[in-house]
C-alpha cells in the first residue's frame, strides 16, 4: 500500500494547506516543461513520480477518500517486517 503522505513529504496531520503546498512543489518539480537536459530514462522516473504526486493528492484533497485512507492505512498487516523497517529507516535518516 502507498503511503499517499510519504509521497508528498508531508505528516498524517498536515493540514489540506500543507497538503496543497505539497502537492505543488512537487508537481512543479516533476513537471515535463521543467526536465530540460535530463535523459529518457531520468524523464520516464520523473513521469512516474509525477503519477504518485497526482494520485495522493487526489486521496489526500478529498475529505472522504482520506478519511478512508487513513482508516485503511492503520489497518494494514504489515507483511514484509524487512521492508517497513527500511521504509522507517530511510523516512528519519
Amino acid at each position: 500500500m502507498i503511503n499517499h503522505f510519504r509521497v508528498l513529504g508531508v505528516k498524517s496531520n498536515a493540514s489540506d494547506d500543507d497538503i496543497k503546498k505539497a502537492y505543488k512543489r512537487l508537481s512543479n518539480k516533476y513537471h515535463p516543461d521543467k526536465l530540460h537536459g535530463l535523459s529518457d530514462d531520468e524523464k520516464d522516473d520523473a513521469a512516474n513520480q509525477l503519477q504518485r504526486v497526482k494520485q495522493a493528492y487526489e486521496v489526500l484533497s478529498d475529505p472522504k477518500q482520506k478519511a478512508a485512507f487513513i482508516k485503511d492505512f492503520n489497518n494494514v498487516i504489515v507483511t514484509d517486517p524487512t521492508a517497513a523497517m527500511k521504509e522507517l529507516w530511510d523516512q528519519y535518516y
